[in-house]
């Protein structure tokens, strides 16, 4: 009996053992090792996790927790897999670590058996290098060959020169001269003066391990050496075409090995299908700026002759099909600058959109007393070590937001898309404030651009002085001036410091302003009237005079002014010189029977006549 009773133990813990798990896992997580600094992550889970009613939103529950942190947000594709993606790039040459939280379990009773996942941004690396000939600087007959070393993120030039070895036809030379005079992904190095053969002649460059960029934290892993058999002064070389994409404009960009004649370049240069072309020339290529918009491909065409600068012809005739299916996916607003649309108007932002089939628009209002905070964060773009990224702006905490849709865009691969967003409903009543615009792509949240936007018909002019602010308002419809406008000056730190109604004229005074707005510089000037409202930054609108004589007049005496006129500027000897002289009060009125004295100076110093 208890034989049988211990088999049908063993029995139940095998099938127990052998049955289905309750854990579950990670099937994959994408991309792990190196990562590009703007990537979306995908993790494919096991089991079903994710309620239906959840799906296909963007939420911000920590569902993976990354170290160091990473601003963005998550979002269910179906119930088994999840994506995150960042708000911005990620840091330079920085290595990371994922692992999954509980609360992608949900109401589920699977427990959890995920392992850590690590990442990695570019390391350091000299990406490649360009040899072509060039003019020695300040030495105008001299011909040299100058290298520009592009490296994936910026390196100071002073450092380089510890730390690269340059050698032609194989032999070290030390006569070479680093050109950049500030850090940047790309330096330009020059060889000195070359004797001129009429062969190929090696130039090499080796950057050696060790070399540290701006960004600091790990070197150069392992030295790079770089060379090209450059072909003589007399011979023009293509070295490669691409094709690249701005948000606004395609380019074609061909590589030489010497500055072309861009005056010849229209002789030389065609294109199929044809279209009207602009050229623009460095010393090392030229680029070609046309209508290719919804074109896949572009076939190039340069004809033999075409003359570089230093005495150098094409020796063939060059032909390629140009590829330009590769662009990358972008979003970008047409105008980058402008602020302001006309509340009467149809209040459209035109977008540029490419490679991307679905975008989410978000809207959100920044309230009026959240203005200068809001100003201080976002007022200006910034750089990245990877290059310029649109801007992005968190309005949460100053604002609300006010309606998030999504747009199916049917177009097809490296067509620009133009498209109208119509901002009718964004207008707020109840609350006054600016508004935010965000077009994202739906599925990569760092492919996006955004922009302020006032909607407002009062245009805003003020002039300030030491003691006196006055402030214009006129209609942006119109142009004729705005009566009744409530006028506030806000300080740097969001105090209301000055108050006023404009007069029949649009016209309102701040006058005695040096004592109240001492300790409160005024960063804002607003206008209210009815359901409108309008700003001006001064720190944008400032209008910088430094250049321009505006100390105004020299009063010499408290009562009169006197303004003396010739009838021209220069006189020869024996000429009869003719003065007038207008004298009026502070009033600019008539004064009379007032005696004048008249002095005539020389150019020494001294009275000449009286």
């Amino acid at each position: 009996m208890k034989k049988a009773v211990l088999t049908l133990v063993f029995i139940s813990l095998f099938f127990s053992a052998c049955g289905p798990s309750n854990s579950v896992k990670i099937n994959q997580f994408t991309p792990t090792g190196e990562v590009n600094n703007l990537t979306t992550f995908t993790v494919e889970f096991s089991e079903n996790l994710a309620p239906a009613d959840i799906h296909d939103q963007w939420l911000q529950e920590e569902f993976i927790d990354f170290n160091p942190k990473i601003p963005g947000q998550f979002k269910w594709i179906d119930a088994s897999t999840l994506i995150f993606s960042p708000d911005v790039p990620l840091e330079p040459i920085q290595s990371y670590t994922a692992n999954i939280t509980k609360k992608v379990l949900f109401n589920t009773t699977f427990s959890p058996d995920f392992d850590e996942v690590k990442f990695h941004t570019p390391e350091f690396d000299v990406v490649s290098v360009d040899f072509f000939w060039t003019r020695i600087p300040n030495q105008t007959y001299k011909l040299s060959v100058q290298a520009n070393i592009n490296f994936n993120y910026a390196v100071n030039p002073d450092q380089l020169k510890q730390y690269i070895k340059v050698f032609v036809e194989g032999e070290e030379i030390s006569n070479y001269e680093i050109v950049s005079q500030s850090s940047n992904q790309t330096i330009a190095m020059n060889f000195g003066e070359i004797q001129q053969l009429d062969k190929d002649q090696e130039f090499e460059i080796k950057v050696e391990k060790g070399l540290m960029s701006i960004v600091g934290k790990k070197p150069l892993s392992e030295s790079r050496s770089f060379a090209k058999d450059l072909p003589p002064i007399t011979k023009l070389q293509i070295t490669g075409v691409a094709s690249e994409y701005n948000g606004e404009i395609t380019s074609i960009i061909v590589g030489t090995t010497q500055m072309v004649d861009e005056t010849k370049l229209r002789d030389y240069v065609a294109l199929n299908p044809k279209s009207d072309m602009q050229f623009f020339v460095t010393e090392n290529s030229f680029r070609i700026e046309s209508n290719l918009d919804n074109m896949e491909t572009v076939e190039l065409k340069i004809e033999k002759g075409l003359p570089g600068l230093y005495g150098g012809e094409l020796e063939f005739e060059y032909e390629q099909v140009v590829s330009l299916v590769s662009l990358n996916p972008s979003i970008n607003f047409s105008d980058k600058r402008g602020k302001y649309l006309m509340l009467g108007g149809n209040k459209n932002l035109q977008t540029n959109i490419v490679n991307v089939d679905q975008v989410e628009i978000e809207v959100s209002q920044i309230f009026k007393n959240n203005l200068v905070h809001f100003l201080d964060r976002y007022s200006y773009t910034y750089d990245n070590f990877e290059g310029y990224y649109n801007p992005y702006f968190y309005g949460e905490s100053f604002g609300r937001t006010l309606y998030t849709e999504k747009v199916e865009l049917n177009s097809s691969r490296n067509w620009l898309q133009k498209v109208n967003l119509n901002l009718d409903k964004a207008i707020q009543s109840d609350l006054k404030g600016i508004y935010t615009v965000t077009v994202r792509s739906a599925e990569d949240r760092w492919i996006q651009d955004s922009k302020m936007i006032a909607i407002s018909d009062l245009a805003i002019i003020a002039k300030r002085s030491d003691n006196q602010l006055v402030v214009f308002v006129n209609s942006i419809k119109s142009a004729e001036p705005v009566s009744n406008v409530n006028v506030s000056v806000v300080s740097y730190n969001n105090q209301i410091r000055l108050e006023g109604t404009t007069n029949e004229s649009g016209i309102i005074t701040f006058n005695n302003t040096s004592e109240q707005l001492k300790e409160f510089a005024p960063q804002l000037i607003t206008a209210e009237l009815d359901d409108d409202f309008n700003y001006i930054d001064l720190r944008e609108t400032y209008v910088e005079t430094s250049r321009f004589d505006v100390g105004g007049k020299t009063e010499y005496a408290d009562n009169y002014q006197a303004f003396i006129y010739g009838d021209r500027n220069l006189y020869r000897p024996q000429d009869k010189v003719n003065i007038s002289a207008i004298i009026r009060n502070n009033s600019i009125n008539v004064v009379k029977d007032l005696p004048v004295i008249i002095k005539v100076f020389s150019p020494t110093g001294k009275i000449f006549n009286e």
